[in-house]
């Protein structure tokens, strides 16, 4: 795992010119790293106790798979009607601090509102509060990340380089910022490890009740975390070539909407929540039935083991990206969705369960790394990396509250069969991969077609009509 963006590579990874030395790229500091680091691990420790624990809680509390799925789906709503507003507001706000600290404090409030009273009123206003802040949180972190390695990236060349010397910083940069990503992606999946292992062995020596109080108190101090980041009102350094910033240029909006790679990829992140969002859940509730009072050991385990393995593989996967692109990553990997569902959808044992996640592990850390890298491809030269993450998290929303209510709905009948659809739905992601997304990485043509002979030509901003500035511009 790196510890530092721009200095982890080795020479073959980042062009010469884009080292350390005089106008050249520049380490994040040591204070702001670690506070990113702290901040999507104690994050993660918080949206763990919204995960599979919610539906090992409820089905003690005697609740149904169709009950559970209609009031998680309740949260996906509130999230899917609050994404766009919610990422033109994080645009439009100055210091993205405000919008992460308000986010957790409410997180930490629905928390406590599940722990005191597991009704029907109370679970539902649990869910909103959490729906909403949830679609906040997110952008807000990947935009203080963006503005963090913008900062500290590749300041602007001299106007006598070359094409070739320019390429080759925005291809350090994107690497630099892949590699971010996947760093944030790997501490997330840390704490998502930590808290699992936590919260499952406190609900079964403890209670299911007393997982939600953990899962507060483990998430405050992702406020000290937050503190600890570098701030945006901070002097900027120039910004770095090839990463999106928050500037925001006449027509930016139309400009992002008008790109037709936004509804590729957005056709895809609606097919893989689709198929992802109500697996686990669903298979929360047959572990329940199967382990009986282990089942909160099963579901730790469940959430451990995949967080584990995703750690490891997120940072590999961020420079992979920013190397070879973003389409042949997702291929692959997004080909672990279908496979899960059919595995689980034949059996019923709880060990059987635990070795499947292992393939969640390839897919969502491979989706928790490309999303923000793809928002950040799209928004280039707009000024609207948040919004294009909020149009992103609308398509989350869509797919993730269909898949809970259309998964506890057919496993009410057949929990075999609800695994099949959630299968089926993951092929069509594949598919969509395969036949709407094309590539957004400035990858030259000839590094995507001798890796990856299979693909299509990858294409950049000037298939869209527009290019990749090299110089960028300065964040907020």
């Amino acid at each position: 795992m790196s510890h530092t963006v721009s200095t982890r590579a080795g020479p073959a990874e980042i062009p010469p010119g884009t080292g350390s030395g005089p106008g050249l790229a520049t380490p994040i500091g040591r204070r702001s790293q670690r506070g990113l680091d702290w901040l999507n691990f104690f994050v993660a420790n918080l949206q763990t106790a919204f995960g599979p624990f919610i539906a090992v809680y409820l089905t003690g509390e005697h609740w149904t798979q169709g009950e559970i799925g209609l009031v998680l789906t309740v949260g996906s709503v509130t999230a899917m009607l609050s994404q766009v507003p919610a990422g033109a507001l994080v645009d439009l706000l100055r210091n993205k601090h405000v919008a992460a600290g308000a986010s957790i404090v409410a997180i930490v409030l629905s928390c406590l509102l599940l722990a005191a009273l597991p009704q029907r009123l109370p679970v539902t206003a649990a869910e909103i509060l959490h729906g909403f802040a949830s679609c906040m949180l997110n952008p807000a972190i990947a935009a203080i990340t963006l503005s963090v390695v913008a900062r500290h990236g590749v300041p602007k060349q001299p106007r006598e380089r070359s094409r070739d010397a320019a390429a080759a910083a925005q291809a350090a940069a994107e690497i630099a910022l892949g590699e971010r990503f996947g760093r944030n992606a790997s501490f997330g999946s840390i704490g998502n490890a930590m808290a699992a292992g936590l919260m499952g062995g406190v609900g079964y020596w403890v209670s299911s009740r007393a997982t939600f109080l953990l899962g507060a108190a483990l998430a405050l101090p992702g406020l000290l975390a937050l503190r600890m980041i570098e701030h945006p009102a901070a002097p900027a350094r120039p910004a770095t070539p090839g990463i999106a910033t928050t500037s925001r240029p006449a027509g930016g909006i139309r400009m992002l909407l008008h790109d037709r790679r936004l509804f590729g990829f957005a056709t895809c992140v609606i097919f893989f929540h689709l198929a992802n969002a109500g697996m686990l859940p669903l298979a929360a509730g047959q572990v329940t039935r199967e382990a009986g009072n282990l089942a909160e050991l099963v579901i730790a385990a469940c959430i451990l083991v995949p967080q584990v393995l995703g750690a490891m593989l997120s940072p590999s996967i961020g420079r992979w990206a920013g190397r070879y692109g973003r389409r042949p990553i997702m291929l692959v990997a997004f080909a672990a969705v279908p496979l899960r569902g059919l595995l689980l959808a034949v059996s019923t044992s709880p060990l059987m369960t635990i070795g499947v996640q292992l393939l969640d592990a390839v897919s969502s850390a491979a989706f928790g790394v490309l999303l923000p890298l793809v928002a950040s491809d799209l928004s280039r030269g707009t000024g609207r990396f948040n919004l294009c993450m909020g149009l992103l998290g609308l398509a989350m929303g869509i797919g993730a509250s269909l898949s809970t209510t259309l998964a506890g709905l057919v496993a009410d009948r057949s929990v075999p069969a609800g695994f099949l659809v959630l299968a089926a739905a993951g092929v069509l992601c594949e598919l969509s991969v395969w036949l709407l997304f094309s590539e957004t990485a400035s990858l030259p043509v000839s590094d995507g077609r001798s890796r990856w002979p299979w693909l299509p030509a990858p294409r950049g901003r000037t298939g869209q009509g527009r290019s990749a500035s090299p110089r960028g511009d300065t964040p907020d």
